[in-house]
């Protein structure tokens, strides 16, 4: 189903929006002046700023996020990298577009991966360990990254259904190596499309900067030649897109809010029920419980006591829907 700033779409994006329109640039490059928006370099300081990290880089999509996190921590033929068996098939079509072997590995009562598991199945291959935090829910990211350390392995985090979320306090993205959003219309919150990846390692984010881009790396809002051309593609995000992020993110802490009040609402009622029992949260303050993947993105409404149903921007004047869809012909959930 859609994800929650979907919701939300409304007067402030379109003002984000109309700035990138009159300033005519649409690519995220343009002069170090007033004449220049720079939405997508606004939007990466301030998720920088946010999640505690040295660099944020903004990409057309969360899959290309993974595949550069994957190749800028060194992963390629021959690799192993140990990835949940639960998971959204990015987090393993990437592996395998990297070179490498995905090695999946059992899940735990979280959900996520099962650090015994993990660590029952590296092998001299392996070069790196995904972390999914699933559903919007941390993963053992702590236990998870000692496995890392103890054998010298790289640890992805593919926090793309976690944007927002923590884990003690620190952003999910923050702990590994490397960390990876989505900004679909699935996630947490959307441009339609759109993904980004977060490090403090400043030789990953130069080297995942140039692969996003040509074999080019970052000198500000502009660029400039490396001394030693790297061979890049392009992954680049638009200021369309930068635009409407930067407004998203202005309503993340009312989203996180919303998320909350909802899971806590769907276990009041689902807790006394004989046979039903709930996913182990590492901290229950953190998560994001937010968007997941539907095949087939259904029009959801809020439901009203006389069980007629708003539309869009009903739904947004309202706030967020509570996303639980309840059929006109019977009363369940």
């Amino acid at each position: 189903m859609p994800g929650p700033g979907l919701d939300l779409v409304g007067d402030e994006e379109l003002a984000e929006l109309a700035d990138v329109i009159r300033s005519g640039r649409l690519s995220r490059y343009g002069p170090d002046d007033d004449t220049f928006p720079a939405k997508v370099h606004t939007f990466e300081a301030s998720v920088a700023e946010r999640a505690g990290v040295g660099h944020a880089l903004a990409v057309n999509a969360g899959t290309s996020a993974l595949l550069l996190a994957l190749i800028g921590v060194g992963v390629g033929p021959g690799d192993e990298v140990i990835v949940p068996g639960f998971t959204y098939v990015a987090t393993i079509s990437t592996v395998v577009y990297a070179r490498a072997v995905p090695v999946l590995a059992e899940v735990d009562a979280t959900f996520d991966l099962d650090p015994a598991d993990v660590e029952a199945r590296i092998t001299p291959r392996t070069r790196a360990i995904v972390a999914v935090h699933m559903l919007g829910a941390p993963a053992r990211i702590d236990e998870l990254k000692a496995v890392a350390e103890r054998h010298g392995l790289a640890l992805i985090e593919d926090a793309a259904q976690a944007f927002g979320a923590t884990y003690r306090g620190r952003w999910l993205g923050s702990i590994g190596d490397a960390g990876a959003y989505s900004f679909n219309e699935y996630k947490t919150i959307t441009a339609g499309d759109g993904g980004m990846l977060v490090t403090s390692d400043d030789a990953l984010y130069r080297r995942c900067f140039a692969l996003h881009d040509q074999g080019q790396v970052p000198d500000g809002r502009g660029l400039t030649v490396p001394e030693t051309p790297a061979l890049g593609l392009n992954f680049r995000m638009t200021e369309v897109q930068g635009a409407l992020l930067v407004a998203q993110l202005r309503k993340l802490d009312r989203i996180r809010e919303h998320l909350h009040h909802n899971r806590d609402l769907v276990w009041d009622l689902l807790k006394g029920l004989p046979g039903i029992g709930f996913r182990e949260l590492t901290d229950a303050g953190g998560d994001a419980a937010a968007g997941f993947h539907h095949p087939r993105p259904q029009r959801l409404a809020r439901v009203q006591p006389d069980g007629a149903s708003t539309g869009p921007a009903d739904r947004q004047r309202a706030g967020l829907s509570l996303r639980l869809r309840v059929p006109r012909q019977r009363s369940s959930l």
